[in-house]
This record gives structure tokens, C-alpha cells and sequence, in this order.
């Protein structure tokens, strides 16, 4: 892949990524965006910070399950992982710049 590949690659991928970021933010958050983090950090008995690092331990682990498999996932592409995965690289970041 090129420079120009790679730039053309990454505007692409991340307006895909805020859509999807956004679009989701809507159908699990009210106002406060990272309101379902902090909900369930507390229900876990944690934090925002650690129930976000667990999803994103999760995400890690199925990717893990769907690159070692010859098999076609029947719900979410593996490249829907990699995209989730990278949006709660960029929630943690958020709720880090909050606290």
C-alpha cells in the first residue's frame, strides 16, 4: 500500500468510524455519550475507564477466535470488530479526557 493509499485508506476509515461511533452513541447513550460506560462501570462495581477496557479486552479476544478460525462469522465481519475495536480505543480516550 502507497502513501496515497494509506492517507486515502485512513479519511475513509475514519469518517466510517465516526458514523458508526455516533450512529451506536445513539441507540446506547442519552446526552452524556459516555453515560452506558459509566452506568455499567457501576454496576460492575468499577469504573467507566475499567468496563470500557473490558469490552475492548473482549473485542481483542474475539478477534483472536475469528483470525484463527477458517470459518465466516455469522454475525459481525471481522472487519465490524476491528471498527468497534477502534471506536473503544476512542471512547476510553474520551472518558480519560473527562476524568
Amino acid at each position: 500500500m502507497t502513501k496515497q493509499e494509506q492517507q486515502e485508506f485512513f479519511d475513509q476509515y475514519i469518517n466510517k468510524m465516526r458514523d458508526v461511533l455516533l450512529n451506536k452513541g445513539d441507540d446506547y447513550a442519552n446526552v452524556d455519550r459516555l453515560s452506558n460506560f459509566k452506568m455499567a462501570g457501576q454496576i460492575a462495581g468499577g469504573n467507566a475507564q475499567l468496563n470500557c477496557l473490558n469490552l475492548i479486552a473482549t473485542k481483542v479476544a474475539r478477534l483472536g477466535v475469528l483470525l484463527n478460525s477458517n470459518d465466516e462469522p455469522k454475525n459481525e465481519s471481522i472487519n465490524d470488530s476491528i471498527m468497534d475495536l477502534a471506536n473503544y480505543a476512542l471512547l476510553l480516550a474520551m472518558i480519560n479526557d473527562e476524568n
